[in-house]
C-alpha cells in the first residue's frame, strides 16, 4: 500500500533510551557534589584528629615536665583523695554546678527564641561536661551543644554558638576576676595576665547577652558565680581530704589554669601552673601538685552522670532513626 514504510514495523519505531543511559557519560552533578562533600568531610575529620592528637601530646608533655619538677610521687598521692565521702561531695557539687550552668544555658537560649526544658538543658550540660573532660581540647562537648541546636535560632549556627560562648565565658570571667584578686598581693605580673583574660572574656560574654533584660543578665551572672563556687568548694574539699593546708588562692589558680582549652581535662596545664606559683602562694610545690591531681580526679568524677545522659541521648536517637527510616526501594540496575 502506498505511503506505508517498507519493512517490519519494529524497524521504524523510535528507540527509547535506556533509563540508566546517563550513567554511561560520567558522574552527574549530584554525584560530583556528593563526592566533594565527602572529601571535605574526610579532610575536616583528619584535621580534628590531628588537633586532638596534638592536645594529647601537650598534656603528656606537661605531665612529664611536672614529674621532672616534683617527682611522680606527688602526682600519685593525689589518688588518696578518692573516698566514699569525697565521691559523694563531687557528685553533689557537680550537680549544683551543672544545674546552674543549665539555667544559664536555657536563659540564653530563650533569648534566641528557643525554648528548652530544664531536664533537657541539664542533660545537655552533663553530656557536654563529660565530653569536655574526656576529649582533648576541652571544647568537644560545647561544640556538640552548638551542633545540636544549629537549626533552632534565627541565625542557624551563629545563634547557638553565641549562646554557648556567652554561657561558658560568663563563668570564665568570674573565675579570672577571682584569680586577679588572689594574685595581686603575691604575683602582680600574673595578676595582670588574669585581668586581661577577664576583660576579654567579659566583653565577649556581655556581647552574647545583648538584648536581654537586666534582671535576666543578673541571673545569668549569679548562676555563673554558683558554678565557680561549686568548683572552688570541691577543690578545697580535696585539700581537706588529703590532710594538708587549705589554700584558697592555690585552688583559684588551679581552676583558672584548667579553664584554658588546652590538653585533656585540664591535666598538665593545672599542675604546671600551680607548681610555678606555689612559692608565691605559701605552698610547697609537692603539695600544690598533689592537691591539683586530687581535684582533677574529683572533677572527673563529678561529670560521670554525663555518661548516663549521653547514652540515653544516643539510644533515643537510634530509636528515632529506626522509626523514621524510609523503606528501601529497588533501584534500576544497569
Amino acid at each position: 500500500m502506498a505511503g506505508r514504510p517498507v519493512g517490519p514495523v519494529w524497524a521504524h519505531r523510535r528507540r527509547r533510551p535506556h533509563r540508566c543511559a546517563h550513567r554511561r557519560h560520567g558522574p552527574t552533578r549530584h554525584e560530583d557534589s556528593s563526592a566533594r562533600h565527602e572529601e571535605r568531610r574526610t579532610e575536616a575529620m583528619r584535621r580534628l584528629w590531628v588537633r586532638r592528637a596534638l592536645m594529647l601530646l601537650i598534656t603528656i608533655g606537661l605531665l612529664v615536665l611536672t614529674v621532672r619538677i616534683v617527682g611522680v610521687q606527688a602526682l600519685l598521692e593525689g589518688g588518696q583523695v578518692v573516698t566514699p565521702m569525697t565521691v559523694l561531695a563531687a557528685l553533689v557539687l557537680g550537680l549544683l554546678a551543672t544545674t546552674a550552668q543549665a539555667m544559664r544555658f536555657s536563659l540564653l537560649l530563650k533569648q534566641t527564641g528557643t525554648q528548652v526544658t530544664r531536664r533537657r538543658a541539664l542533660a545537655d550540660c552533663y553530656s557536654a561536661g563529660l565530653l569536655n573532660t574526656l576529649l582533648p581540647g576541652g571544647l568537644s562537648g560545647d561544640l556538640a551543644r552548638v551542633a545540636a541546636y544549629r537549626n533552632t535560632g534565627p541565625r542557624r549556627w551563629l545563634s547557638p554558638l553565641t549562646v554557648v560562648g556567652a554561657e561558658r565565658l560568663s563563668a570564665t570571667t568570674l573565675l579570672f576576676i577571682t584569680a586577679t584578686l588572689a594574685l595581686i598581693p603575691v604575683a602582680p605580673a600574673f595578676a595582670w595576665i588574669a585581668a586581661a583574660v577577664a576583660v576579654v572574656t567579659g566583653v565577649l560574654s556581655i556581647v552574647g547577652m545583648r538584648g536581654m533584660r537586666a534582671a535576666t543578665i543578673g541571673l545569668v551572672w549569679l548562676m555563673a558565680a554558683v558554678t565557680i563556687g561549686s568548683f572552688l568548694a570541691l577543690y578545697l574539699i580535696a585539700m581537706l581530704a588529703l590532710g594538708g593546708p587549705v589554700i584558697p588562692a592555690l585552688a583559684v589558680v588551679g581552676l583558672a589554669a584548667m579553664s584554658i582549652p588546652l590538653g585533656v581535662g585540664g591535666w598538665g596545664v593545672r599542675e604546671v601552673s600551680v607548681s610555678i606559683l606555689a612559692g608565691s602562694l605559701a605552698s610547697s610545690v609537692e603539695w600544690a601538685v598533689t592537691t591539683s591531681a586530687g581535684y582533677g580526679l574529683l572533677a572527673a568524677i563529678s561529670t560521670l552522670p554525663g555518661a548516663i545522659t549521653l547514652m540515653l541521648r544516643l539510644w533515643r536517637r537510634h530509636q528515632e532513626s529506626d522509626q523514621h527510616s524510609p523503606s528501601t526501594r529497588r533501584s534500576p540496575t544497569c
